[in-house]
């Protein structure tokens, strides 16, 4: 077992490393590859996959990257109280039983009481209870608690946002409370992953990424970071034992890179490779996966100040000015035109506001002057990321929007950034000084996985006093998410949240842009994989050919 937290002075080297990937130059991988026992001699099953991210996701709770940290490194080596069922791709995946076997609310949703799973037992071969429970809902939440975490604080805010006290009620039986009438925790409770509370004494919050410890299907065998991260099946686990023996996950920021090494045999599965290549792996007997799920890119404007705050008819001419069609060209197709922030069929799209924004330069032109604004005087800056966990193509998406914006007149800074950079600035707003000269912030939400991440986006003020991080205060939407989270009734949930969307659609309070295709390329090896309606992947169904 090798676990290392290496970090070679400065990031800057990994793009180096991907480079020479590419060019078919680093031996690195495909050693360690080897030496893991990933290749295919001795039938191992093991499953080598090219992360989008720009490095390993620390393997903390949550992980950082972004979604692509839950897929392939949270949901691996950890359990939460439920789980989304991704072992079907049929319909929109929902909290299923996990770590607790049932739950039940009381009358006014204030309080939800979890049965907890007997006989579970962490890596380190420690007891899963109440207790673990506790411990990890402390560390998260009180900032007095010994092993209290701030990052972890601060990366699983919203699972918190109105989850107020909790309390062992016996050795396998907890008590969750919120803070008003509250349909959603068993959707929260889905990302908060529970680790060894042994482990996290004996090593700290601050090593604890060396050892990361859960109850989860893998075991982390090995972590390098910026390099590799080894998983291994848990033989001993409480659930589905998966049927690989190992995953094996290199960052790989790059298309091309992933591209590269897909074709070259030195992973068995790329995360959103270059959109051009597609006809190329499919010629080659790749497997590509294609299809609608609860994610989109829908920048945000920034309304803390002028020249959005209060100004519709400019977030309206924006809109108007984006030629989706041709941005969905460019791509390939692997996504296609937003009309809303969720895509149409899904349950909480308006269907009596569906007509969006379509590509209207000559209106957009028209809003633009009722707005106040002269052609040729507006000038923007607005950030993106480079690459990162389920952000498409930026560079030529970005591209396309400047051009597109130059169309009406309105000038564009490009402004790149790094993915976790960027994420930090969507937590702490753009009202803060080191974020404030940003107009519009790209935003590549979960738009509609779960319905508790609704709050992120469409509150004025989130639980706890923070204002929404972009400044947006579409009251109408707020009051609509508010009540859609107290209906017992998950149809009447829905009807809110129509409600909600089309009341952001009438403000126009995002670019409503595109909808991702979740792109990704497998290998033909790689067998029972369900490409499910979610960020998340269950790799407990998957084996190697």
């Amino acid at each position: 077992m090798r676990i290392g937290l290496v970090r070679r002075g400065s990031r800057a080297s990994t793009p180096r490393r991907l480079r020479l990937l590419a060019l078919g130059l680093a031996g690195t991988i495909a050693l360690t590859a080897c030496g893991s026992g990933s290749g295919s001699d001795g039938g191992d099953q093991v499953l080598r996959i090219a992360m989008s991210a720009g490095n390993i996701p620390y393997p903390s709770t949550p992980p950082n990257e972004g979604y692509e940290g839950y897929r392939f490194v949270g949901n691996n080596i950890y359990d939460a109280l439920t789980r989304l069922n991704l072992d079907q791709a049929e319909e929109l995946p929902t909290p299923q039983p996990s770590l607790a076997e049932s739950w039940e609310p009381s009358e006014d949703l204030t309080a939800w009481t979890f049965k907890l799973r007997q006989g579970v037992k962490f890596h380190d071969g420690t007891d899963f209870n109440a207790d673990a429970v506790v411990f990890q809902f402390d560390r998260m939440r009180k900032p007095d608690f010994e092993y209290y975490s701030a990052t972890d604080a601060g990366r699983g805010a919203a699972a918190f946002r109105f989850i107020t006290a909790w309390e062992k009620v016996d050795d396998y039986t907890v008590t969750i409370r919120t803070s008003q009438p509250y349909a959603w925790v068993p959707w929260d409770v889905a990302s908060i992953y529970i680790p060894s509370p042994t482990k996290v004494k004996e090593v700290g919050n601050d090593a604890y990424n060396q050892s990361a410890t859960g109850t989860g299907p893998f075991i982390m065998t090995e972590y390098v970071d910026g390099e590799v991260m080894e998983l291994t099946r848990n033989d001993d686990y409480w659930g589905n034992v998966p049927k690989l023996d190992k995953i094996v996950l290199y960052p790989q920021a790059e298309a091309a890179s992933r591209f590269a090494a897909l074709t070259s045999g030195e992973v068995d599965w790329a995360e959103v490779p270059a959109p051009d290549s597609l006809a190329q792996l499919e010629a080659e007997g790749f497997n590509i996966q294609l299809g609608k799920y609860p994610h989109g890119i829908m920048p945000r404007f920034n309304q803390f100040r002028a020249p959005f705050k209060d100004n519709v008819p400019l977030r309206q001419a924006l809109n108007f000015a984006l030629d989706r069609q041709g941005t969905a060209a460019l791509i390939n197709d692997v996504g296609y035109p937003a009309s809303q922030w969720v895509y149409d069929g899904h349950p909480a799209f308006d269907v009596d506001n569906n007509s969006g924004y379509t590509y209207d330069v000559e209106k957009a032109k028209k809003l633009l002057a009722e707005s106040g604004t002269q052609p040729g005087t507006l000038k923007l800056t607005m950030a993106y990321p480079t690459g990162g966990s389920g952000n498409m193509f930026p560079d030529v998406m970005m591209q396309k929007l400047q051009a597109d914006f130059a169309a009406i007149g309105v000038d564009v800074t490009l402004e790149p950034m790094e993915w976790n950079t960027l994420l930090t600035a969507s937590l702490e707003g753009l009202d803060k000084p080191q974020w404030q000269h940003i107009d519009i912030l790209w935003a590549s939400p979960a738009a509609g996985m779960m319905p508790s991440l609704y709050s992120t986006s469409f509150m004025c003020v989130l639980p706890g006093g923070s204002p929404n991080a972009a400044g947006m205060c579409n009251q109408k939407a707020t009051d609509a998410l508010l009540t859609a989270a107290q209906q017992p009734d998950v149809a009447e949930q829905d009807r809110y949240l129509q409600d909600m969307m089309g009341a952001a659609v009438d403000n126009a309070d995002f670019l409503f842009w595109m909808h991702d295709l979740n792109l990704r390329v497998l290998s033909p090896r790689v067998q029972g994989y369900v490409h499910p309606q979610s960020w998340w992947v269950d790799f407990t169904t998957i084996s190697m050919e």
